[in-house]
């Protein structure tokens, strides 16, 4: 999903954090079975009725991102059939690789999954082809071999990690029979624009993080991660009126926050005036996952499929 925290801080951090994930477990099963319940798409606005969105309300579907990260090889066909199994709906970054064919790729560069270096917009598709995505044996797969291993009752949700790739993207995903069932979801206004110059009716997603001081301090104060109580100078305000009046100029069916903004604000509530449904990223933890399902979100972009029990 659009994990929007620097590259360089992604790359320190990974490693450790998904050695953690694999230890602690993931979601609980009850989650993953949620995960089958229909939804219009990944953004669900405007065919699920109100029924639904409360049947499901104390266990919001799972959206496995980059096909469950913490448990596969992230963004991979591997990831894709192994996430599929479990879960109808997978999120799946995209970028443009050197030759111009697209891939799902989530960094800009290629060092933190892969043992090679430079930049994935310089590097051709049969190079990229060669390479193990977190010594899985798992290549970097073209945009089209990932869709190509989703089901065809599965959702996808396409994350455009830079301009220029909206158009191409849609076809890609339409040539794959994924015009149905598909959302794009991207942080930049402007690629939700051009994804709705395609005129495709593909329902799109704005990802909003919080502000830079908020980033800095959650780190440093794990109750924020969770919705305890913390002083109020511990998240600084959130301009969160903003970030759902951008979602509703672009037309989008759903907001997709940094999960913490949905504990710490009032922009649940806020989004559900709006008539945008909630998506939250990225869920680790059952604790999270609880915390999320909680504050009334319509599904959860999380990086884990299922729960041991935590320590």
């Amino acid at each position: 999903m659009s994990d929007t925290d620097s590259v360089e801080s992604d790359e320190r951090a990974r490693p450790t954090r998904r050695a953690v994930l694999r230890r602690s477990g993931s979601l609980a099963a009850g989650a993953v079975a949620a995960g089958s319940t229909s939804l219009a798409g990944c953004a669900g606005r405007g065919t699920t009725d109100a029924d639904e969105h409360d049947a499901d309300a104390a266990n919001p579907p799972l959206i496995a991102h980059r096909g469950f990260a913490a448990e596969n090889p992230e963004n991979t066909v591997a990831a894709v059939e192994a996430a599929t199994d479990l879960v109808d709906r997978v999120e799946l970054d995209v970028r443009r690789c050197g030759t111009g064919e697209l891939v799902a790729f989530h960094d800009a560069t290629l060092g933190r999954v892969t043992d090679a270096t430079g930049r994935v917009d310089e590097t051709p598709l049969d190079r990229l082809s060669e390479l193990s995505v977190e010594g899985s044996g798992e290549p970097v797969p073209t945009l089209a071999a990932a869709l190509d291993a989703v089901p065809a009752d599965a959702r996808v949700m396409l994350d455009l990690k830079e301009r220029g790739l909206a158009a191409d993207a849609v076809a890609v995903a339409a040539g794959a029979n994924r015009d149905h069932g598909l959302a794009v979801i991207a942080d930049d206004p402007a690629t939700i624009e051009a994804v709705n110059a395609t005129d495709s009716g593909v329902q799109t997603v704005y990802a909003v993080r919080e502000s830079i001081p908020a980033r800095a301090l959650r780190p440093l104060i794990p109750e924020i991660r969770v919705g305890l109580e913390v002083p109020r100078w511990a998240y600084p305000s959130q301009d969160v009126a903003g970030m759902v009046e951008t979602a509703t100029q672009l037309g989008c069916a759903a907001l997709s926050p940094r999960y913490e903004l949905c504990l710490r604000t009032d922009l649940v509530s806020r989004a559900r005036d709006a008539d945008l449904r909630v998506l939250p990223w990225t869920v680790a933890s059952a604790r999270e996952y609880e915390a999320v399902a909680g504050a009334g979100v319509d599904a959860v972009v999380s990086d884990v499929s299922r729960e041991r029990r935590e320590t």
